[in-house]
This record gives structure tokens, sequence and C-alpha cells, in this order.
């Protein structure tokens, strides 16, 4: 089947649960939950959120230390959440922002600037199986997800690859004649071949190294929604949270629909549902959810993007 009829029925089954979804939701009684939400909780979720954010630092710092940038701590601290949050804002393509930066501390580092992004993009995702993996078997009821995600774990490396993505852009433009002849393309294919030159990043052997450096990360963020359930008065256990949360990023990742964190979604609402969370609860919940661990990222991206326009390079 081609990709393009299997996203037209994915996301034709994503609005058909959006519109569901939207149809059967009591307001009323989410105010209700709202009024009676558990406070105590609350430093629990603000630690979750700042650990999870914070702890992504690992990662960064391993990657740009790898391709021997040297950047101030406090820099590379601000880019770190600056490349996240322009990242999620605007479905990847605004990480470049921050990374074409690099040049200001080392010449032709922004060359690394693919590399960063597929090696990030690979060991998170990695880290999420990882934990799904593990908390799969102890969870041993739920053998059949194992099972999904060790394929889902196979096809994730083989959509992206190492050198894989370099290759099909590159022989893209090869083939196409009229796209060689546009000088601006012309350019980008220069550019392109620079990042090929750089390659050191995506050795394999730093791979295991970048996944388990992103893991703290990700626990937190499961944490996360734990902790707001448990401000509603539903508590799941610590290997429950890491199913439902690494699970669901799992099948986001490798939907393939244009909208994939609609797909994560509405997976986590499925996998809540399984552990009994009331259906109101677990769409109230994602909403918070989705709103710190997303769009309050995307609005700190933004803010450390601001703050790193008003410093100035050491080194080129």
């Amino acid at each position: 089947m081609k990709k393009s009829v299997e996203n037209i029925i994915l996301i034709g089954i994503l609005a058909a649960f959006l519109f569901y979804f939207v149809f059967t939701y009591n307001i009323g009684q989410v105010l209700k939950d709202i009024r009676e939400i558990n406070l105590t909780y609350i430093p629990y979720i603000i630690l979750a959120w700042v650990l999870f954010t914070g702890l992504k630092f690992f990662p960064w710092l391993l990657t740009i230390r790898r391709i021997k940038v040297k950047i101030p701590i406090i820099h590379s601290f601000l880019m770190m959440y600056s490349f996240f949050g322009l990242g999620m804002g605007s479905a990847g393509i605004g990480q470049f922002i921050p990374l074409r930066s690099l040049d200001k501390y080392q010449k032709n580092a922004r060359f690394f600037s693919v590399s960063i992004m597929i090696f990030m993009g690979a060991t998170g995702g990695m880290a999420a199986i990882i934990i799904a993996l593990v908390s799969s078997i102890i969870l041993s009821k739920f053998i059949i997800y194992m099972l999904f995600v060790f394929a889902a774990a196979y096809v994730f490396l083989t959509i992206l690859g190492f050198e894989s993505p370099y290759k099909m852009l590159i022989n893209f433009i090869k083939n196409h004649k009229k796209l060689k002849r546009v000088r601006g393309i012309k350019s980008a294919l220069d550019y392109i071949e620079g990042m090929r030159r750089q390659r050191s990043l995506m050795a394999q052997r730093y791979f295991l190294l970048g996944t388990f450096s992103f893991i703290p990360s990700i626990i937190f963020e499961a944490l996360l929604l734990g902790f707001i359930l448990s401000a509603f008065n539903v508590f799941v256990s610590f290997w429950g949270i890491m199913f439902i949360f690494t699970v669901a990023v799992t099948i986001g990742s490798i939907s393939m629909v244009p909208a994939g964190i609609g797909t994560e979604d509405i997976s986590l609402i499925a996998l809540m549902l399984i552990f009994n969370v009331p259906g109101i609860l677990a769409i109230t919940s994602l909403i918070i959810f989705r709103f710190l661990n997303t769009f309050l990222v995307v609005i700190v991206g933004y803010l450390t993007m601001g703050l790193l326009k008003l410093t100035k390079g050491v080194k080129k």
C-alpha cells in the first residue's frame, strides 16, 4: 500500500476519534474534576516539568561535545531549550534556527545541523522504546505490546538510518535536471555535501550512549503525566505510566501521519483507558499534559532563542 493511502486512512481514523471525543466531552464533569483537584501534587508536577526539560541537557551536551564545539555552559543550556522548543513549534524545521548559530562558536559547525537532529531524534526515540520494552516485560500481561514495540524499534531504525537521509536528498536533487539548474538548489546541494563530510557524530558506537542519556528525561516526562492523573485522584503504577507514555510515543514516531502528534494523543487516551482511567479524566489530563510538555516548551524555546540573540559568539 502506498504511503499516501496509509496516511489518508490513518488521518481518517484520527479524525473519527477526535470527532467522537469532541461530541462526548462533558465540560460540566471536567469543571467538577478540576474543582476537586488534589493540590498536593502541584509541586510534583512542577518538579517533573523542570526535570524532564532540564535533563535533556545531558544528551544535548553529549552531542555538542562530540562535534567538538566549545560553547559556554549557559549559552549551551539556552540553546538546548531553544532547540527542543523551536523543533516542537514548527515540525522540526525550527531546530535549524538555533543550530545555524553554532558557527558563532566554531567555523562550519552548522554542517552538523542535520546530523544533530537525526541523532537526537533517533536516540530519544530508542530511549522511549527501551523503556517500553522494560515496562512491557514487567507488566507481563502486555506481552503482545512488547512484541509490537520490538517491531516498532526495527521499523524506527530502518526509517531513520544514519546516512540515508543525506543520500536520499542528494540523489533526489541530482536526478532532477530542473532542480540542479536552480542557483539556490545548487547552493543547498553544496551545503548538504558539506554536512555529509561531517558524519562522525553518527557513528554507531555513540548511539547507545546517546540513547541512555535520554532515559532520565523520558522517565520524568512520563511521571509528569502520572502526577497529573494523581492530582485527579487516579493512580497508575510507575511501570504502568512508563508503559502508557513510551508506547504512545513509539506509535506516534512510526505513524508517518503529518499530524503525528495527534496519533500519539489518541494512543495516550486509549492506553489510559486500558489502565481504567475514566474517559473524561483521560482527556482532561491529556490536555493539561500537552500544554505542559509541548506548548510551554515551545514558549520557553522562543524565549531562550530571544536571549541567545542578545549574546555574542566567543569563537570564530
